[in-house]
């Protein structure tokens, strides 16, 4: 039986919409944020990471079985080992910040304290999505 749509289809929106959630919280948290906006910043990065962990289990984790045991192209397995690496590391990162946030909610020093991981998290997931855009462009998998 078929899927009435491609499940890489499925997979690119979703890691879209987890990446412009991260967007869009930003604007929450210019200047000095409010309780509320820092509330709205935070729900909306929890989100993202619950999101992009649905992501890996249901779709990225099962794809990984088709690059083992067959011959690849280098560019082809840079471009995907790229996406699961830097895409590992943001989901990392992302449990860091989110698990600091959650012990100390509300807390503007305990965000201003992962202010550093929160500019090179979003690099890292850009990254991770453009080399994802480019695993499904290019049918890698």
């Amino acid at each position: 039986m078929s899927l009435p749509f491609d499940p890489g289809d499925a997979s690119l929106v979703l890691q879209v919409v987890i990446f412009f959630l991260l967007i869009l919280g930003l604007p929450f948290v210019k200047g000095i944020g409010s309780k509320k906006n820092l509330k709205i910043h935070g729900s909306l990065t929890v989100l993202a990471l619950i999101l992009h962990v649905i992501l890996v289990f249901i779709a990225m984790i099962p794809s990984l079985g088709g690059w083992f045991g067959g011959f690849v192209e280098l560019s082809s397995a840079f471009i995907f080992w790229s996406h699961a690496i830097l895409g590992t590391v943001a989901l990392v990162l992302g449990f860091m910040v989110v698990g600091f946030w959650i012990s100390k909610p509300l807390s503007n020093m305990a965000c201003t304290r992962m202010k550093k991981l929160m500019a090179p998290l979003v690099i890292i997931w850009a990254i991770s999505l453009i080399m994802g855009t480019l695993v499904h462009i290019l049918k890698i998998l």
